[in-house]
């Protein structure tokens, strides 16, 4: 019998390799708006409750520096409230104010301060803040001594003033020390920034007049020295400058006039 060749099978078609879906992303989480201070920020909420939380930390740090200052209770721990002196101002008390005054000092006193106008002298600021002006006066070489009864800013100033160059013969100190405890009698120049109203100013005045040498200056920035009127020699951008040299004067007038009467 004859054989018939049987057709083989067809090939069976190949299937189409179709590509596999990506898995699918993750849900996005859902996101709202907050507000932070004001102000309206579209956020996760897991973000948000960071965000939340990192403003509350920072809200309570800064009450904890801040209140301090305006605790009159406190005051007597931390002294008056910091107020700086412009840079500006730092600038011209110490290239025109302090000069112009050592230069109209006689030239017995004026020879022995240095090479430089200021060089030598030695200046004590009450209530030395960030310790911008006891940098100041160091960089003209001058021997400066700062008083600062807030710890939190005695620290500062000492941060601040870890690298400032000081020209020979100059010296940078900073106290945390209650300034009613400076020994004024060797310095030539005190800088203060007061307050009026509560008798401040004239306590130190009396500290003044007591201790500083004859031949001596206070600046005070902005208030005036009640009583220490006829010392006044300068009054630039608000620098005061009172020169006790003329309170001898004043009192070699006083006596010549009861003389004469």
């Amino acid at each position: 019998a004859e054989v018939v060749a049987t057709p083989s099978a067809p090939r069976a078609a190949e299937a189409d390799v179709a590509a596999t879906p990506a898995a699918p992303l993750a849900a996005e989480v859902a996101k709202k708006k907050t507000k932070i201070l004001g102000f309206e920020v579209s956020a996760s909420e897991r973000g948000a409750k960071k965000a939340l939380v990192g403003a509350s930390v920072f809200l309570v740090g800064i009450n904890f520096l801040g209140l301090p200052f305006l605790l009159p209770k406190m005051r007597k721990f931390l002294g008056a409230p910091y107020v700086p002196m412009k840079h500006p101002i730092v600038q011209v008390l110490f290239e025109r104010v302090l000069p112009t005054w050592v230069a109209s000092r006689s030239a017995q006193v004026a020879s022995s301060v240095g090479p430089g106008p200021l060089a030598g002298l030695r200046l004590v600021d009450i209530g030395s803040g960030d310790g911008r002006i006891v940098a100041a006066a160091a960089k003209m070489g001058m021997t400066a001594v700062g008083y600062e009864l807030n710890p939190y800013m005695y620290w500062w100033s000492r941060l601040r003033t870890r690298g400032v160059s000081v020209s020979a013969p100059g010296v940078l100190q900073l106290r945390w020390e209650n300034a009613w405890n400076a020994d004024l009698r060797n310095v030539d120049v005190v800088t203060v920034y007061g307050r009026p109203g509560d008798g401040l100013m004239e306590r130190m005045a009396a500290k003044w007049e007591q201790e500083l040498p004859p031949q001596s200056a206070v600046v005070s920035h902005y208030f005036d020295i009640p009583g220490w009127e006829r010392l006044l020699v300068q009054d630039v951008n608000g620098l005061k400058l009172y020169d006790l040299s003329r309170r001898k004067q004043s009192g070699a007038q006083a006596n010549s006039q009861q003389s004469v009467e």
